[in-house]
């Protein structure tokens, strides 16, 4: 009777169709900072399960579009990365027209998604996740569910209407007005929401979203130990995009007392973005020295050059604490290196570096101790040890990446048994 009974759900899980996910990602492989990784890493989890996966994207060009020429014409608008199917939409350079011009290529992203719709391309689809920047993708999503009944799941990496208003992207009570009812209308059409922090879930609840909202983290998984060496040449570094949302302009002080004081440390800043030239031509009129700045390093070389420095600047904008999380943070941790950020009280980096003990946190426009909790830290290479261990150990104990990818897992078989 037992055998008869498993040979009975064996054959019924074989003529079970294939779960079909589709991803309205605007930013997906090859970029290497950002959500970009988390989303193609979401999807190839599915997709090594066993999900039939596709994906709608941008042609890469986040920070900055001059790593992506190959993608740049169209000549890779559809290509897989492995088993999973990409469609690239065109558009236009960060940086290159300010805030008009991320409304055109979100609209651009949207009309593609319509297109789909009615055409009934995804007809077929069991799931449509769709990614936040940028809302307008819960637009698309709505209408390819009218033609599937696809069930939806929005992930929220940033709350756009919150940050536009704290780094003044506009100034007009209009528009702002009019970006929270679009996020509103959008966050109300997804089945499920998934959100990185507490604050962001208030914050959705506060725009009126009334759907189920569950928080995940972000994930990670720890790099192979490196330690510390105790003696040497020390390095301080930024790594990651120089935007607004950033605000590196509360490094300088620190950078020009670096300089000033302990000429022997190397400085270094990697990345790219609207703010780097402008942050370039102000560290050569004050006359910083040791310092370097550098592109990202390739996604292979990432961890080692992360584990190359001894501390991690982790600047973040005021007011932004609750629309947007810099993943950096987690990376760094799994690199065993500590960090010192800046950060408001009690926003979710105070939070984590209290509870994870693997950093500093400096409260915005306290430059005398973000100058002396740095200069302590790079005195001290037997803290800068305990403190990247406690990251590490914080990162395998919280952020383990199988088990956020097993909540994942659940809410897609769950909403695809009820769509």
């Amino acid at each position: 009777m037992q055998m008869r009974e498993r040979h009975w759900k064996e054959n019924l899980e074989m003529q079970m169709p294939q779960t079909s996910v589709l991803n309205l990602s605007p930013y997906f492989w090859p970029e290497e900072i950002g959500s970009a990784p988390y989303c193609r890493e979401l999807a190839q989890h599915f997709s090594d399960k066993g999900y039939s996966v596709s994906t709608l994207a941008f042609r890469p060009h986040y920070p900055s579009i001059e790593p992506f020429k190959d993608w740049a014409e169209g000549a890779r608008d559809h290509e897989a990365l492995g088993e999973i199917r990409i469609e690239r939409v065109p558009v236009n350079p960060r940086g290159s027209g300010g805030f008009k011009d991320r409304i055109r290529n979100d609209l651009r992203f949207l009309g593609r998604a319509l297109s789909h719709a009615v055409r009934g391309t995804h007809r077929d689809v069991n799931v449509i996740i769709a990614y936040v920047p940028s809302v307008l993708t819960l637009f698309g999503a709505k209408a390819l569910k009218m033609r599937s009944g696809a069930a939806v799941i929005a992930i929220v990496h940033d709350i756009e209407s919150g940050l536009a208003s704290s780094l003044n992207i506009t100034s007009s009570s209009t528009v702002l007005k009019v970006m929270r009812l679009i996020e509103r209308f959008g966050l109300n059409f997804a089945d499920n929401i998934v959100v990185l922090t507490d604050g962001m879930k208030q914050e959705l609840r506060d725009l009126g979203c009334r759907k189920p909202i569950e928080v995940l983290p972000i994930w990670s998984q720890v790099a192979q130990e490196s330690p510390i060496a105790p003696s040497g040449t020390s390095r301080v570094m930024y790594s990651g995009n120089f935007g607004k949302k950033q605000n590196l302009d509360q490094l300088l002080p620190l950078l020009t007392h670096l300089s000033a004081n302990n000429p022997n440390v190397e400085i270094v800043l990697r990345g790219s973005g609207s703010e780097r030239a402008r942050i370039e031509q102000e560290v050569a009129r004050r006359g910083i020295g040791n310092t370097r700045f550098l592109e990202l390093a390739p996604s292979d070389e990432f961890m080692t050059s992360l584990q190359s420095a001894n501390i991690h600047l982790v600047p973040q904008a005021l007011n932004v604490a609750n629309y947007a999380l810099p993943s950096k943070l987690f990376s760094i941790m799994s690199a065993g290196r500590p960090f010192v950020c800046v950060a408001e009280p009690n926003s979710p980096l105070d939070v984590l570096t209290k509870e994870s003990g693997a950093g500093i946190c400096v409260y915005p426009g306290d430059e005398t101790r973000l100058c002396q909790e740095v200069s302590e830290l790079l005195s001290d290479p037997a803290r800068q040890q305990r403190m990247g261990q406690a990251g590490r150990s914080f990162v395998q104990q919280n952020m383990n990446r199988d088990t956020i990818f097993d909540s994942y897992e659940a809410i897609i078989r769950r909403l695809s048994r009820a769509a």
